[in-house]
């Protein structure tokens, strides 16, 4: 089946199913919080100062670690849609990833879980999950700004079904996907201030109700190119752009951070922010822990482990580092948790809510995550692991003790003994589960 076939399929048989049905829309409640999620584009660990990071000035989110949670351990899917998909959903790829930027309609995302509760809801950044504003609004956003929409009807007429041809413009002159309309902004306007900008009014407007900001930044990914800070605007060295452009992420963030306190909203908001995957496969970088080549597209640490640090004034405890697993489908539980909404139900979830820990609290800790990853690249197998902080199990068998190769250089040699065997066995039993869960 063609993939416009399929997804004309797939969207007329799951339209019914976009909005759950799982539960009447109820109230806002007292005291419930705001939650902005902010995912940036392409970036590992060795991007942020608090991280170890020596390349890249990063104070907004470094005082929010500061004076919030940094998690040691927390990893994502080696690419973005499987990411995407995953941080939504609340849900392995392997139940629901069908192909490269797509999410199926029939599936449920912690903003429809949250605006079922009574929150209003925002998207802005990157899409690239395919549909239109119906598609969008089915997944529980009521507003959105967005870059790399496409149309599930290509051929239709529809004012929001018709691609521009400059519609990958992201950075300058950006065009953007606006509450269900195409809007090209001119020379002047660059793609992450309109999406910011749109956030902070969106913010604004519903200071007066709880809400939930999703924010899947369009920095970093390449292009490399200046932003307006830049000091070159024909800077052409990918090393340096890339430096400007983590350090304007982090400017964007504290944006936000300064629009809530301006608007009095700061102490009942939970601010978290992550990144989709490792940092580009070109780019090096000094950190305090040695020199870190990017792993987009890897199943190492270098693809996967990302940072994740939260803030919310009063209730995450100051400076705390946080030592638990955590994977990309604990976002949804926690979520839902902080928004006091039920899980979806009818349906297998895979996350562990890590709200406990961002109180301070112990929780109920992961003992290992999962990764199932389908590559961009057809001709490439599906791969998965199963892991604990130091030993790491693929699917054909092979270990790795990441405490002493974290570059996954050399598998562990056959026959395993002592604690390596203990380990193969323990990750052996948490694929089983994972199968037959």
């Amino acid at each position: 089946m063609k993939r416009r076939d399929f997804l004309k399929t797939t969207v007329l048989g799951g339209a019914a199913l976009a909005v759950p049905q799982w539960c009447k829309a109820k109230e806002a409640r007292p005291g419930q919080p705001n939650i902005v999620l902010v995912m940036a584009d392409d970036l590992g660990t060795e991007g942020l100062g608090c991280y170890g990071g020596l390349d890249y000035q990063t104070p907004n989110l470094d005082a929010l670690a500061r004076e919030g949670v940094r998690f040691s351990h927390c990893y994502s899917q080696p690419l973005c849609t499987p990411s995407r998909v995953q941080i939504m959903t609340g849900r392995y790829n392997q139940r629901n990833y069908t192909m490269f930027g797509y999410l199926d309609p029939r599936e449920i995302t912690f903003a429809n879980v949250l605006r079922q509760r009574g929150y209003r809801t925002c998207i802005a950044g990157k899409w690239q999950l395919s549909g239109d504003a119906a598609t969008v609004d089915g997944f529980g956003f009521d507003e959105l700004c967005l870059w790399n929409m496409h149309a599930y009807h290509g051929g239709d007429d529809t004012p929001d079904a018709k691609e521009p041809k400059t519609a990958r413009q992201r950075y300058q002159a950006p065009v953007l996907y606006e509450n269900g309309r195409w809007r090209a902004y001119g020379p002047d306007r660059y793609g992450p201030d309109v999406c910011c900008d749109f956030i902070n009014r969106f913010i604004e407007k519903n200071r007066s109700t709880p809400f939930l900001v999703y924010y899947p930044m369009i920095l970093t990914h390449a292009p490399f190119v200046p932003t307006p800070q830049s000091a070159d605007q024909s800077e052409e060295d990918s090393k340096k752009n890339f430096v400007d452009m983590v350090e304007y992420m982090d400017a964007l963030v504290g944006r936000i951070v300064a629009h809530l306190e301006k608007l009095g909203l700061r102490d009942n908001t939970l601010l978290l922010f992550t990144g989709d995957n490792g940092t580009h496969r070109k780019l090096v970088s000094r950190t305090a822990h040695g020199t870190v080549r990017g792993g987009k597209g890897d199943m190492t640490d270098a693809g996967t482990h990302v940072p994740l640090v939260a803030h919310w004034p009063g209730r995450t405890p100051r400076g705390v580092v946080c030592d638990d697993l955590i994977d990309f489908s604990d976002f949804l539980p926690t979520l839902c948790e902080a928004a006091g909404a039920p899980l979806p139900r009818n349906r297998a979830l895979d996350g562990h809510s890590f709200l406990p820990q961002l109180r301070g609290d112990r929780g109920t800790p992961r003992e290992w995550i999962f990764c199932h990853f389908v590559s961009k690249n057809p001709n490439e197998p599906t791969r998965e692991y199963v892991r604990e902080k130091r030993w790491k199990l693929y699917g054909d068998g092979t270990l790795f003790d990441l405490g002493r190769d974290p570059l996954e250089r050399q598998p562990l040699p056959m026959p395993l003994n002592g604690t390596a065997a203990a380990a193969k066995r323990r990750l052996e039993r948490a694929f089983a589960e994972v199968k037959t869960g």
